[in-house]
């Protein structure tokens, strides 16, 4: 896919198509490298947050902050942007807790 040693059309952007200035190759789990301004970033960056900083059950005693579960979030984007978007990221987040085992 690259068209130069350096492999700049990996980085390119894929909103936009350019490569921006901090744009770098990185490696997802399953061994891809990708540019940090890709789609598959991006879903596995949004399904590690999820797993990581989301509690699975959320305590409604809380005043203070208001929380959202892992659950209410996939329901929110499967709400906001559709069932496969929601499912791809169900099947990303249980990925990375399976690895994380």
């Amino acid at each position: 896919m690259s068209t130069s040693a350096t492999g700049t059309s990996d980085l390119a952007c894929a909103a936009c198509g350019q490569v921006h200035k901090g744009a770098k190759l990185v490696t997802l789990p399953d061994g891809s490298q990708v540019s940090n301004y890709s789609e598959a970033w991006r879903a596995h960056t949004e399904a590690k947050w999820v797993l990581e900083k989301l509690p699975l059950v959320v305590n409604r005693r809380r005043k203070s902050t208001p929380q959202i579960s892992r659950r209410d979030y996939i329901m929110g984007v499967e709400h906001r942007r559709g069932k496969h978007a929601a499912d791809n990221l169900k099947r990303g987040v249980r990925a990375l807790w399976l690895v994380s085992k």
